[in-house]
Protein backbone atom coordinates (compact mmCIF):
# COMPACT_ATOMS: atom_id res chain seq x y z
CA UNK A 1 0.00 0.00 0.00
CA UNK A 2 1.47 3.32 -1.07
CA UNK A 3 -0.65 6.41 -0.57
CA UNK A 4 -0.33 10.00 0.57
CA UNK A 5 -0.42 9.02 4.25
CA UNK A 6 2.53 6.70 3.85
CA UNK A 7 4.41 9.34 1.86
CA UNK A 8 3.92 11.80 4.72
CA UNK A 9 5.03 9.24 7.31
CA UNK A 10 8.06 8.34 5.22
CA UNK A 11 9.00 12.02 4.92
CA UNK A 12 8.79 12.34 8.70
CA UNK A 13 10.83 9.14 9.12
CA UNK A 14 13.51 10.41 6.76
CA UNK A 15 13.76 13.72 8.57
CA UNK A 16 13.58 12.60 12.20
CA UNK A 17 14.68 8.95 12.19
CA UNK A 18 17.03 8.74 9.18
CA UNK A 19 14.87 5.92 7.76
CA UNK A 20 14.70 6.10 3.97
CA UNK A 21 12.27 3.30 3.19
CA UNK A 22 9.58 1.15 4.77
CA UNK A 23 10.32 -1.71 2.38
CA UNK A 24 11.88 -4.75 4.05
CA UNK A 25 14.85 -6.42 2.40
CA UNK A 26 14.98 -9.54 4.55
CA UNK A 27 18.42 -8.52 5.81
CA UNK A 28 18.58 -7.47 9.45
CA UNK A 29 21.52 -5.14 8.80
CA UNK A 30 19.33 -3.12 6.43
CA UNK A 31 15.88 -3.61 7.97
CA UNK A 32 16.68 -2.79 11.60
CA UNK A 33 17.49 0.75 12.65
CA UNK A 34 18.38 1.95 16.16
CA UNK A 35 16.72 5.23 17.15
CA UNK A 36 16.68 7.16 20.40
CA UNK A 37 13.59 7.87 22.46
CA UNK A 38 14.04 11.55 21.62
CA UNK A 39 13.97 10.80 17.88
CA UNK A 40 10.83 8.68 18.28
CA UNK A 41 9.22 11.49 20.27
CA UNK A 42 10.03 14.03 17.55
CA UNK A 43 8.67 11.71 14.85
CA UNK A 44 5.43 11.16 16.78
CA UNK A 45 5.07 14.89 17.42
CA UNK A 46 5.56 15.61 13.71
CA UNK A 47 2.96 13.00 12.75
CA UNK A 48 0.51 14.38 15.32
CA UNK A 49 1.03 17.95 14.07
CA UNK A 50 0.52 16.81 10.47
CA UNK A 51 -2.73 15.10 11.50
CA UNK A 52 -3.94 18.29 13.16
CA UNK A 53 -3.20 20.28 10.01
CA UNK A 54 -5.00 17.82 7.76
CA UNK A 55 -7.98 17.69 10.11
CA UNK A 56 -8.13 21.49 10.20
CA UNK A 57 -7.99 21.70 6.40
CA UNK A 58 -10.70 19.07 6.02
CA UNK A 59 -12.89 20.88 8.55
CA UNK A 60 -12.50 24.12 6.66
CA UNK A 61 -13.33 22.40 3.37
CA UNK A 62 -16.51 20.95 4.89
CA UNK A 63 -17.55 24.38 6.17
CA UNK A 64 -17.05 25.83 2.70
CA UNK A 65 -19.38 23.17 1.27
CA UNK A 66 -22.09 24.11 3.76
CA UNK A 67 -22.27 27.64 2.34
Amino acid sequence: MHDERLELLLAISRTTLDIGSFDLTGKAALDLHLVSADEVGRALESAYDAGLQVGHQMGRAECAHDW
